[in-house]
């Protein structure tokens, strides 16, 4: 027997949409500079990871 996915809310999509959204309309004015801080700022990994850590 199949099991029916009950739609609560937004879906996936539609949220990654509202994200994508909200985040162009927060950098749209900056300049590259502004642009590498903001994403420096906003970039958030497992602590463990060694991904964009310059020794």
């Amino acid at each position: 027997m199949k099991k029916e996915k009950i739609k609560e809310g937004k879906s996936e999509i539609e949220q990654l949409r509202e994200i994508r959204d909200k985040i162009s309309l927060e950098i749209q004015d900056m300049s590259f500079e502004e642009l590498q801080k903001y994403i420096k700022d906003k970039l958030t990994l497992h602590p463990k990871s060694s991904w964009g850590k310059t020794e």
